[in-house]
């Protein structure tokens, strides 16, 4: 229950600083928090990052404001730190679907968010059948992409995927997957201030691709099938709000492991996907 408690004190903290510019990487060094790991907790926990959160409670916050209509909205945005006018009706419309000035009309309607507070309750049967295995550290060679860690969003990964899948990459991989796991590995891991999506195959080939190596760990390995940018996450939301609570065992969230083994497109309903969860015996 520490890790539930200590996302609850980070939420406060948020909520105390909602107004200013967070930098989310060097709090957390200050905390002595791996961001990579939080990163992975706070997401499936929330269900969106840290950066995602604040953004939504401030316009959460700015709604209510509208709606009252004490303010002009000028001064109500310039107090919750956005300059630019029109950038912030447009941000306010993707959020909500609706317009500022419709914001009175459909105010009951919109899908804002309240400060977040869950309780976990852990489920006596498994959602996602798994096994546990010691797997020694392991080849991949594949394609790194990397973002800023204070904007990256979970997504990126699955955009990340599918520019490979339509360049013709994701096939080339596969070419050189005569390693012992047959599929598409996706590894994410924070080096320095930035994520690392790493997407390649086991090899033991000589290949044009870079290449990195997997952390000897015991490993808890889920199996499921379906839309990755969609399971993926939702296995993630079962480990940390569930599953690790009844098996009592500690997480390695330094980074994240996921094995795609599709048959003709990343995208498809049937694709068979593993999520290798690193266990910190």
């Amino acid at each position: 229950m520490e890790t539930i408690r200590f996302v609850e004190r980070f939420i406060v903290y948020i909520e105390d600083h909602l107004r200013e510019n967070i930098d989310f990487s060097d709090v957390l060094d200050k905390m002595g928090v791996e961001p990579k790991s939080f990163l992975t907790i706070f997401t499936s926990l929330v269900g969106m990052t840290p950066a995602e959160y604040q953004e939504k409670r401030r316009l959460t916050e700015i709604s209510f404001e509208v709606y009252e209509g004490h303010r002009r909205l000028i001064d109500i945005i310039k107090y919750y730190g956005y300059r630019d006018l029109e950038k912030f009706k447009a941000m306010y419309k993707k959020t909500f679907g609706i317009s500022v000035h419709e914001t009175d009309r459909y105010f009951k309607e919109m899908d804002q968010l309240e400060q977040i507070a869950f309780e976990v309750v852990p489920s006596k049967k498994p959602k996602y059948p798994s096994y546990r295995s010691f797997v020694e550290s392991f080849r991949l060679t594949g394609i790194a992409q990397y973002f800023d860690l204070n904007t990256y969003r979970p997504e990126y990964k699955h955009k990340f995927l599918r520019v490979l899948e339509r360049d013709g990459l994701i096939d080339e991989l596969l070419k050189y997957n005569d390693g012992f796991i047959k599929g598409i590995f996706v590894q994410e891991r924070t080096i320095d201030d930035e994520m690392e999506i790493f997407v390649g195959v086991t090899s033991n080939q000589n290949t044009p691709f870079d290449e990195t190596y997997t952390e000897s760990m015991n490993y808890e390995i889920f199996d499921t099938k379906g839309y990755p940018s969609t399971v993926i996450g939702d296995v993630y939301k079962y480990i940390f709000r569930r599953w690790h609570f009844k098996e009592d065992v500690n997480l390695t969230c330094d980074f994240s492991l996921e094995l795609i083994k599709h048959t003709y497109e990343i995208e498809d309903p049937t694709t068979k996907i593993q999520v290798w969860q690193a266990i910190d015996d």
